[in-house]
């Protein structure tokens, strides 16, 4: 009997560890006028507003704050490279943060922490595609993430259709 609480307390315990491990699923945003799929919690609400330049797309967890991921879309104006020193220029600019440290640079995007004091540290991304005209620029929601948090939306925002 002491054997098969065993068995089935390993069984329950590998269950649940599987489901965490699997929670983003393949999620396709055409029907949103972007053409990728990415990775999105099964639960999400997702609304998209035209913000008369570009349109907005919001991807938002139904379950928790860990995960909310907003696309900007419209005509491409530059190529990926000044789109994102733009952005990080964007992001030194704002006078209440007391530094902006990139923590993960890659040449279509980037993770970067800010920093308002020694308490308050906040953790984002931004992931530029440029495909043709438009320009497609993921990036973390208006939330608190932890660095472990951005890292795992900034993997999820590759589009599914360019991974090798």
């Amino acid at each position: 009997m002491r054997l098969f609480s065993f068995f089935i307390t390993v069984v329950v315990f590998a269950a649940c560890n599987n489901a965490d491990d699997n929670y983003l699923k393949p999620r396709n945003l055409l029907e949103y006028g972007i053409p990728y799929t990415i990775l999105a919690p099964d639960s999400v609400d997702i609304k998209k507003e035209n913000l008369v330049v570009q349109d907005e797309v919001i991807i938002k967890s139904q379950k928790s704050d860990d995960y909310e991921v907003r696309v900007y879309f419209g005509e491409a104006t530059k190529d990926v490279v000044a789109t994102k020193g733009e952005h990080l220029n964007n992001l030194r600019s704002i006078s209440v943060y007391s530094s902006v440290n990139v923590i993960l640079d890659e040449p279509n995007g980037f993770v970067f922490e800010t920093v308002i004091d020694s308490t308050l540290h906040n953790f984002g991304f931004r992931r530029i595609v440029i495909q043709g005209d438009r320009e497609y620029i993921f990036q973390s929601g208006n939330g608190n993430y932890t660095k472990e948090q951005a890292e795992e939306m900034y993997q999820a925002t590759i589009p599914q259709e360019m991974k090798q």
